[in-house]
């Protein structure tokens, strides 16, 4: 019989506190503890059947096994679970790193509009006061800010011949309802720009469509030729510029003011 002080597996209150302890002093955690704990538990429970005269018949070498593959089966478990955090883990860097590789439109124009902040352009600064007297001195209303832009290379390409104006960083609607249908069938609309050197020239205003989901507005026709070739000082990789839009005349013709607010690359 057991005394008051024993456990049914072997172990009295005391011993039974004292390894209690030392397991969770050695493990740190308490899932590990409670795993360990069982083992020393389960292996005493063994060594005691196979020692200790009990009238029943036991076969040791199955109680062995049964608990080697209790063991091993312990020992499977935690290592699958593992296993599949450090999947989840490689699966989420893979996640990161494509994301930053192909980053949404999204994420493309927070980062430009955070470039925007550092170099104190956000809000936009006004258009400057040369540009106001040349609009007004055509009869020009309705001034609204369309876009502030990274002039890029593609823009300066004469293979290409355009200004691209994504949708997705225009800043307001200026386009009447003729004139979104017409660009709608891929009709250009002819425009003024005054130029950054506030001389005004002719051009076409184009909507395209790149792949699927993006679409942006272009003035070409004339635009490498005249523009880029007469304002090489101000239209440079890197540079920001503003792109303003008014109305002219009494059939509200569309036009547009070219203003460099940000110097770009040196060469």
């Amino acid at each position: 019989m057991s005394n008051s002080n024993e456990v049914e597996n072997g172990y009295d209150a005391d011993s039974w506190e004292e390894l209690k302890r030392k397991v969770e002093h050695e493990s740190g955690h308490a899932g590990e503890s409670l795993s360990k704990l069982t083992s020393i538990v389960l292996q005493g429970f063994v060594n005691r059947l196979l020692t200790e005269p009990t009238g029943i018949p036991i076969e040791k070498e199955g109680i062995e096994r049964e608990n080697q593959d209790y063991l091993i089966h312990k020992q499977n478990k935690h290592s699958a679970c593992h296993n599949d955090k450090q999947q989840q883990i490689e699966k989420e860097k893979e996640k990161k790193k494509k994301k930053r590789a192909n980053p949404s439109p999204r994420e493309g124009q927070d980062e430009i509009m955070k470039k925007f902040v550092e170099l104190g352009l956000e809000p936009p600064p006004d258009m400057p006061e040369a540009f106001k007297i040349c609009i007004q001195d055509m009869g020009g209303t309705e001034i609204k800010l369309v876009i502030q832009k990274f002039i890029r290379v593609a823009d300066l390409d004469p293979q290409q011949n355009r200004m691209s104006m994504p949708l997705k960083q225009v800043r307001c609607e200026f386009l009447n309802e003729v004139e979104k249908e017409k660009l709608s069938r891929r009709q250009a609309i002819q425009v003024v720009l005054v130029e950054p050197r506030v001389v005004v020239s002719e051009l076409n205003l184009n909507k395209w469509d790149v792949g699927k989901t993006s679409s942006s507005y272009v003035l070409n026709g004339r635009w490498h030729k005249n523009v880029v070739k007469n304002n090489g000082d101000s239209l440079k990789p890197s540079a920001v510029v503003q792109i303003w839009s008014f109305r002219v005349g009494t059939n509200m013709q569309l036009g547009f003011a070219l203003v460099k607010v940000r110097d770009g690359e040196q060469h």
